[in-house]
């Protein structure tokens, strides 16, 4: 399914899909007529308990079935609590069908989305895996990750105190909810309807203590009449790790050559001049040198080391953190009134969070000196005046009479020169996230018949994210600082700075150089960019459970329309735009928005089931979908259809259940309408194709927007059983198979994949690779395009198993997630690559794999107010190829990432005191008593004060604490040649972490 632009297209798919829906109907009205022709006797009905029917993720009209065709997962408020996630980040991300490509909250200090968090069904990434909160769209995060295209919704706004349960579909469902809905659908469901008030306080560490953890929330509701108000008020603070906190990630495999000492390129005249002896240095016209270690930066030129490349690394892991420091705050309040009972509804919510997160990362690295799209860095000779070999004034622009005394050669030091500024100190990346939504609405149920319903209203949501970064460096500033003839140095001049002395860049970290203080202070610079998302969506759902009535039930139906309007605002400040600062690109401007509106349809016809059953046919019902959906910014439409099928051939103890239907994801609004993205590649983490090296070179790239893009088509298909044998009706087998399939998504290219295409004469349109007289690469560009292919296939399990016993009930919950195949090819036509087990290719190593297994199974007991829980959590290993570290022999082309095990415990003990009888008696004074008000209130009063209970028994009653500890046995990640030696998206170095919990319920 490409994007729609005839109309006879558009007519052809819409003629395709009614037919089919009419089908449906066309089917019905038959069974109707059969029912009509042939009356059974007429036979008094028994009194029935009517099933509340709800409407369940997936489809828009309500059920009481508690299976359908669609494959769902849900976790319950009693499941988030033992679940033992202290985030609903943590929560949603530890589920067996998260798959890589996700946001995560650790190790991410170096993406474009620090501050934020997202989960990824199925191995594609977040953009397609579409997030609601109480069934409505939210408005995305306004940074995105992956080149900063890929929009997500923001987990770590959405605290965990405030959800209700979190529903999962595990299967395509544009054609219910339109984009974005491909891999999969999250609704996180918040509090609603409750009565009285619940307290909640936790603390938590890790076994260091190293990483505080405070959580307290308090929940409430009133109920009056036809209104109720609930509410959530929350806060969460927790403290960093580094990753020199942690043995197996206090270094890196792949140290940088930004470093200090400097890495200087230099001249083999200005070193001979210096009085180095022939033999100290290489051959050559150009080489490197470095002062020697630990040096005050006074050290003579004959001191210095002299090597035929950069032979300097600096390893940021002993500065990086890990985890950053993490606070948010918040509430929500949710209210409705009934007007005219159930029929007339009115509901209004209104939703705020704040998070603020703080990540360190090492100081700033300079890049080569001179790169391409880059400020050009340079440190002026010794003395002012002609200099000897190295690059000119007019290459470099430095400025005539520009000197630097502590320099000990007579050039100027620029090129391919790296310099480590340890001095500025770590750079740090605050985020403060500001999240709101507000709903308003009407909705009702059981009209005319008592089977119809409508739903109609409008939310807008925003995301606000201010990035306040500290400890940067100025490019232009830090060549002032090199000049000791800028007027910055001069105390007549009104830009003196406080000091005659220019900056000394000739020293190693470890030895301070008190006389750069000032210099430090000068080129330190704190850039700020503001970036907003936002959203309007306008609903309305009508919807009947019994457009007219069959033998085996009533044809449901819902029909309905969506407008959306969307924008996203990039601001960075003057700073970030010109590209100013040290290791990082220049910063752009986006302003861009779309309206989208959307018409759909949705049925469910029961061909068997209920009192009219067959041999083989227990129950057999069909569903069919259809939306469309048109964007009205680039002038793209889409149809798309969905069909499903739930089948019981005996009895309500076994379902066969299946859907197919086709899916859309629209490219974003950075894909489609953002500015150019700059930013430094190499430095580690390429392999370039003609030397099969490691390109420890920093050079520019370009990532284009693209208005032309067209939606990305995916086809999906899910089948599975549900069996609970009736002679364990506590017991209940899942297994559900997948399968998924896109194409012309929209992607930008990997940065290897475009080298590599280079290298083979096979680039394409928009892909440019520049190569220096020597080879080396020192630019490339690229574009978002239509283009490539993904699909995934598995199966997910689930068991669970429930008792009651004498001694309690036991519970056991078991789920697993299995990856058969996941390929990928990033151009139409290319053979597509296996990557199960794996890393996508071009890839040497990751911070995370495609995993063939991963597993949960938790087993619970509880017992008079005691429960007890353990929780144990598998992730397979994958392979990851290895070219380069120091950790691994020569020759070994292959590594395991190791699968691994973690344990979780907790126990909780709910506290409940039973009130003596004659307190009991007195409770309801008033009812059905000639005695008065006023006596039974004194007689009441004096016998709780005989019999009541103590005052802290009333303190405890109702109180829950609970002790809980995650990976108990305190297992490391497995290693990987990943920067942080272990993969860093897929485990974080929290370690063993203990925590403790009192809740109070009143």
């Amino acid at each position: 399914m490409k994007a729609l632009t005839s109309r006879k297209c558009v007519n052809r798919r819409k003629i395709c899909v009614l037919t089919l829906v009419l089908a449906c109907f066309g089917a019905s009205t038959l069974f109707g007529q059969v029912a009509v022709s042939s009356p059974a006797p007429a036979a008094p009905e028994a009194p029935t308990a009517e099933a509340e029917r709800v409407i369940v993720t997936g489809s828009n009209i309500p059920t009481a079935a508690e299976v359908g065709p669609n494959p769902i997962d849900t976790l319950t408020r009693d499941t988030i609590d033992k679940a033992g996630g202290r985030t609903t980040e943590e929560l949603i991300r530890n589920l067996t069908v998260a798959g890589p490509n996700g946001v995560p909250t650790s190790n991410n200090g170096g993406g474009k989305t620090p501050g934020a968090s997202s989960i990824s069904l199925r191995g594609f990434d977040a953009s397609s895996t579409l997030v609601l909160i109480d069934g409505h769209r939210v408005a995305p995060y306004p940074l995105g990750t992956d080149n900063g295209a890929v929009t997500f919704v923001d987990l770590n706004s959405i605290p965990r105190a405030a959800i209700e349960s979190i529903e999962i579909l595990k299967d395509g469902a544009s054609s219910v909810y339109g984009a974005d809905a491909v891999a999969g659908v999250v609704n996180i469901k918040l509090r609603h309807d409750y009565r009285g008030a619940e307290a909640d306080v936790e603390y938590g560490n890790t076994l260091d203590k190293d990483s505080g953890e405070f959580a307290s929330s308090l929940l409430f509701g009133v109920h009056s009449g036809d209104s109720n108000i609930t509410g959530v008020i929350n806060s969460y603070h927790r403290n960093s790790i580094f990753n020199h906190d942690r043995d197996y990630s206090n270094t890196t495999p792949a140290p940088s050559t930004n470093a200090s000492p400097l890495n200087l390129q230099l001249s083999r005249d200005a070193v001979l001049a210096a009085g180095v002896s022939p033999a100290d240095i290489p051959d050559g016209d150009t080489f490197f040198g470095h002062a020697p270690f630990r040096t005050s930066g006074n050290a003579p030129a004959s001191d210095y080391t002299y090597s035929p490349r950069r032979s300097v690394v600096f390893n940021y892991n002993a500065y990086s953190e890990a985890l950053p420091d993490s606070e948010r705050y918040g509430g929500f309040v949710n209210l409705d009134h009934k007007f005219f009972g159930d029929q007339l509804v009115l509901y209004a919510d209104g939703f705020y969070q704040n998070v603020k997160t703080g990540y360190d990362q090492a100081p700033a690295p300079s890049g080569s000196f001179q790169t391409p799209g880059n400020i050009t860095l340079a440190i002026p000779p010794h003395a002012p005046g002609p200099t000897l070999g190295g690059p000119t004034y007019d290459e470099t622009g430095v400025p005539m009479g520009a000197y630097n005394p502590f320099n000990p050669f007579q050039q100027i030091i620029s090129g391919g020169t790296r310099a480590r500024l340890i001095e500025f100190g770590n750079r740090i990346e605050n985020n403060e996230t500001d999240a709101f939504f507000s709903t308003l609405g009407l909705k009702g149920d059981k009209l005319f018949d008592g089977s119809w319903g409508y739903d109609a209203s409008f939310r807008y949501s925003e995301v606000k994210n201010t990035s306040t970064a500290a400890d940067f460096v100025s490019g232009s500033r830090f060549n002032r600082i090199l000049n000791a003839a800028d007027p910055i140095f001069d105390p007549t001049s009104p830009q003196y700075i406080g000091t005659t002395v220019p900056y000394n860049p000739f020293g190693d970290y470890r030895v301070p150089v008190p006389s750069n203080a000032q210099s430090v202070a000068f080129a330190t610079v704190h850039p700020k960019e503001t970036d907003i998302s936002k959203l309007a969506t306008v609903d309305v759902n009508i919807y009947t459970v019994s457009l007219f009535k069959l033998p085996a039930g009533g044809v449901g139906l819902a029909f309905g329309g969506q407008f959306r309007r969307e924008s996203l605002r990039q601001e960075p400040d003057e700073l970030l735009v010109e590209g100013d600062l040290l290791g990082t690109g220049p910063g752009n401007f986006t302003h861009a928005g779309r309206k989208t509106y959307a018409f759909y349809a949705e049925a469910n016809l029961p061909v068997f089931g209920g009192d009219f059953t067959a041999p083989g046919l227990h129950a057999l019902d069909f569903t069919a979908a259809a939306r469309f959906e048109a964007f009205r910014n680039n002038d793209t439409n889409v149809l798309v259809p969905k069909f499903g099928v739930r089948w019981q051939p005996f009895d309500d103890s076994l379902t066969l259940r299946a859907t197919w239907g086709e899916g859309f994801h629209q490219p974003s609004l950075i894909e489609l309408f953002g500015t150019p993205t700059q930013g430094l590649a190499g430095g580690g983490s390429l392999i370039d194709p003609r030397t099969r090296t490691l390109i420890t070179d920093e050079f520019p790239f370009i990532i284009r927007s693209n208005p032309t893009l067209q939606p990305e088509d995916s086809h999906s298909f899910s089948g599975g059983i549900v069996y609970t044998p009736k002679f364990l009706p506590s017991l209940t087998l899942t297994i559900d198979f997948y399968d998924i399939e896109s194409k012309g998504r929209t992607f930008v290219p990997d940065l290897q994949n475009v080298l590599n295409r280079a290298f083979m004469g096979q680039s394409l349109p928009g892909e440019l690779v520049l190569r220096d007289a020597d080879g080396n690469v020192t630019f490339i560009q690229e574009a978002f395009q239509n283009s490539g292919s993904q699909k995934a296939r598995g199966a997910d399990f689930s068991l669970s198993y429930q008792i009651q016993t004498r001694f309690g009930m036991l519970t056991w919950l078991t789920q697993a997630s299995y990856l058969d195949s996941f390929q990928f090819a990033e151009v139409p036509g290319q053979p597509e690559s296996e990557l199960r087990s794996g890393l996508r290719p071009g890839i040497e190593s990751d911070d995370e794999g495609y995993l063939k297994w991963r597993a949960n199974s938790r087993i619970d007991w509880a017992w008079k107010g005691l429960d007890l829980g353990m929780t144990v959590h598998y992730l397979d290993g994958f392979h990851e190829i290895l070219n380069i570290g120091p950790q691994f022999p020569n020759g070994i082309k292959e590594h395991w990432v190791k699968q691994t095990w973690f344990f979780d415990v907790r126990g909780s003990y709910r506290f409940h005191f039973e009130e003596p009888v004659a307190v009991q008696a007195v409770a309801g004074y008033g009812k059905g008593s000639s005695t008065s008000d006023s006596e039974l209130k004194q007689s009441a009063t004096a016998q709780t004060a005989n019999y009541g209970l103590p005052v802290w028994k009333q303190l405890l009653d109702d109180t829950t604490i609970t002790l809980g500890c995650n990976d108990v046995f305190d297992h490391d990640p497995p290693q990987s040649a990943a920067l942080a030696n272990y993969p860093g998206f897929l485990y974080d170095s929290t370690g063993r972490f203990v925590y403790v919990s009192l809740k109070k319920n009143f």
